[in-house]
């Protein structure tokens, strides 16, 4: 006898697996949203972490601007005298009105608006600054000078970072044994279905390997050609969203670079769930054959 065969109906015939490739679509399409999202995240708040890395923010406040601004000048010139700092800038009251607009609102940055003056500095990556002596020593020009470090906020949105990617992993882990135990499910009721047939492929001399073989082609198939609607169904979601987010976030935010390379890592999920659907139909497969000799 060959040793492969398919005695299984065909595709467009099948009764107790019909809707499997339907049902590997949907868990291929949640499957490539769960980590499409973890490394949207993860590229995005490593772009904007990396950008606050070293950066340090001078805060002069006070009612009289031109005061407040002298007394910047001045905490500049002593910023880049210190060591460890590469650079310090006092910026323009252009550039700090823009900086608030975003949260003010467009035009309700008006002059009697107490506006403190902020210093950008940038310190050395290789030297450590003590922020705090630096401070006490700042405030020797004027009491109302604080400095923001951003380290307080970073922390707090790695810990978000991690627990989101941690819970999209969590996910992603449910889904694939999801999915196993609705391939496991098909499998015996593709062999309940065809029990008779399979009966007399034994008397004929059909191994159980043989058997095997058939039913993990098919299910291959189905995983295969539902991955691929699955994962298309996504890239059309991920693109619509990323559409409607810049659309909103426009002169609001600024938004992360789009990681294509790291987005072509969801190619693989039709790959990798056609193989999880024939392994897990094979053993399926091999365990109910035992069990009837």
């Amino acid at each position: 006898m060959s040793t492969s065969f398919d005695f299984l109906p065909s595709v467009k015939h099948r009764e107790a697996t019909k809707f499997l490739p339907w049902v590997m679509a949907i868990m291929v399409y949640l499957s490539a949203l769960a980590a499409s999202g973890s490394l949207l995240l993860h590229s995005g708040f490593d772009d904007w972490a990396s950008s606050l890395q070293g950066r340090v923010t001078v805060q002069v406040t006070g009612e009289d601007f031109e005061e407040i601004r002298s007394q910047a000048i001045e905490i500049q010139d002593m910023l880049r005298q210190t060591p460890g700092i590469l650079s310090a800038r006092v910026l323009e009251k252009e550039e700090i009105i823009e900086l608030l607009e975003p949260w003010l609102g467009e035009g309700n940055v008006t002059e009697d608006l107490p506006v403190p003056v902020m210093i950008d500095m940038e310190t050395a990556p290789d030297v450590y600054v003590n922020l705090e002596a630096l401070e006490i020593k700042l405030k020797q020009i004027t009491d109302t000078v604080y400095l923001d470090d951003h380290a307080r906020w970073l922390v707090h949105f790695y810990n978000l970072t991690y627990t989101i990617e941690y819970t999209a992993i969590g996910i992603l882990i449910m889904i694939i044994l999801a999915s196993i135990c609705i391939i496991i499910f098909g499998t015996k009721s593709s062999m309940s279905e065809h029990k008779t047939t399979i009966e007399i492929m034994h008397l004929m001399g059909a191994h159980d390997q043989m058997i095997a073989k058939a039913y993990q082609k098919r299910f291959m198939l189905y995983g295969l050609v539902g991955g691929v609607y699955g994962l298309f169904l996504a890239f059309i979601t991920l693109y619509g969203l990323s559409h409607l987010v810049q659309n909103l976030a426009s002169g609001l935010v600024e938004i992360p670079t789009f990681p294509y390379v790291m987005m072509s890592t969801l190619l693989i999920f039709p790959i990798m769930f056609a193989l999880l659907a024939m392994l897990t139909a094979r053993i399926t497969v091999m365990r109910e054959l035992g069990r009837m000799t």
